[in-house]
């Protein structure tokens, strides 16, 4: 796996953590992305699980960029979320970093 590949997976960890770490808070004021993006959210482990089980293959790779591109487009519609809970900067900080990444994987 290379370097690359290891900082998707961090921050794809990164953001699971901060998902579900702010559902409590986002219970409270009626907004629940973390349970609003969770299928995407498993999509992306899915994708990943399975593009590490052979990755060499590109097919897998696309699905890994497509689906982890798809739950980082529903993060940035949820965004709003955040910020009733105070946690705007940090997810956009942890959104950004992530597309950045995402962005530089070549398959």
């Amino acid at each position: 796996m290379n370097s690359l590949t290891k900082l998707l997976a961090c921050l794809l960890l990164g953001l699971l953590v901060f998902t579900y770490s702010c559902k409590d808070d986002d219970d409270d004021q009626g907004c629940d992305y973390a349970a609003e993006t969770a299928d995407e959210l498993n999509a992306v482990t899915v994708a990943q699980n399975e593009w590490i089980a052979d990755i060499n293959n590109t097919a897998k790779c696309q699905a890994y960029k497509d689906a982890y591109q798809a739950y980082l487009d529903e993060l940035e519609d949820h965004i709003e979320c955040a910020t009733l809970s105070g946690q705007q900067e940090e997810l956009q900080d942890l959104i950004d970093q992530s597309q950045a990444a995402l962005n530089q994987l070549q398959c």
